[in-house]
């Protein structure tokens, strides 16, 4: 197999399992560009390489290396700046996902085009932090890519059994932390415009009805940009930082859908969110909203501008 066919059948496969491990667009990309490297330069891809399953191998050198580079990682988000969230995947709302809709403005993002299918919600990436790397390698290539335990244990270099054990353990106790019922994205949508459609209107009784009493907010600026140090819990007071938010919004020119100025509905990660836009930054936020029992039960913003340059969004649009 050429070099050329070897990237273009394993890199989407690559993308999507290193964007998982780390979190991050820019270090996914660079990672796989430099495993690449590495086929070529050790010739990998010839049929006369000692490689029995070039696409198991490649998956492999890509784990460990995300292995390695999330356990530097661990150390630097220790004394990061507030919270830490992952880099988001964002699309045009009105981008109905599949290959053919990546034909359009989205040419130039290579990854957000191999992701438009990507059914990983940005709540699940969060929760993905929780875990050790190896949880999560062991779980993403799991549950994600149906990678046999034979081939993890080989992947992670941990025993079968104990791979078997790290998954079913980790299955079982995210499905006690889900909700019972799995939430639809039409309900999600739905409840996104009743959100955008309360902001926009300066109904805060109706905005205080769509946040859970014990909804948490997360705001990553990463010290470069204005955002709260720490998660803000209650409903009440993630009100009181909505209203912030929505009195440094006014005055803008209204949206194509009628909303507020600077305020537009996309798909974050697959599932219905917003971008929040300023004259006054460079970058925009980007807001991801996680639902249970039709109430907000968490809000994330993602306003740290290293974490949205591959976005290609701006405050001028």
């Amino acid at each position: 197999m050429e070099l050329d066919s070897v990237y273009r059948t394993y890199r989407p496969l690559l993308l999507s399992l290193a964007y998982r491990m780390l979190g991050t667009v820019t270090e996914a990309e660079d990672l796989v560009q430099d495993v690449f490297i590495t086929v070529q330069q050790q010739n990998l891809y010839q049929e006369e390489s000692a490689v029995r399953s070039l696409k198991a191998y490649l998956c492999k050198m890509v784990t460990n290396r995300c292995l390695d580079q999330l356990k530097s990682a661990r150390k630097q988000r220790e004394v990061y700046t507030g919270p830490w969230l992952p880099e988001p995947l964002v699309q045009d709302y009105a981008i109905t996902p599949g290959p053919a809709s990546a034909a359009g403005q989205q040419a130039q993002d290579p990854l957000q085009i191999l992701l438009l299918e990507d059914t990983l919600s940005y709540a699940f990436l969060v929760m993905l932090e929780r875990l050790t790397p190896v949880e999560r390698a062991v779980f993403i290539l799991r549950e994600a890519f149906d990678f046999n335990y034979h081939e993890i244990a080989d992947f992670v270099n941990r025993t079968e059994p104990g791979c078997r054990k790290i998954y079913s353990r980790l299955k079982r106790k995210i499905q006690e932390e889900r909700p019972a019922e799995p939430f639809s994205s039409s309900r999600a949508e739905q409840l996104v415009l009743q959100f955008l459609h309360a902001g926009a209107t300066g109904d805060m009784e109706g905005l205080l009805a769509l946040l859970a009493e014990d909804i948490v907010l997360y705001s990553d600026g990463g010290g470069k940009v204005l955002a709260a140090l720490r998660p803000v819990h209650s409903s009440q007071r993630v009100l009181a930082f909505i209203q912030g938010l929505i009195a440094k919004g006014q005055g803008q020119s209204q949206g194509q859908d009628g909303s507020a100025g600077g305020v537009r509905l996309v798909r974050v990660n697959g599932q219905p969110g917003l971008v929040l836009t300023s004259a006054e930054e460079a970058y925009p936020t980007v807001v991801s909203l996680e639902f249970q029992d039709d109430r907000i039960q968490r809000i994330y913003l993602i306003r740290n501008p290293d974490k949205l340059q591959h976005l290609k969004l701006s405050a001028a649009e």
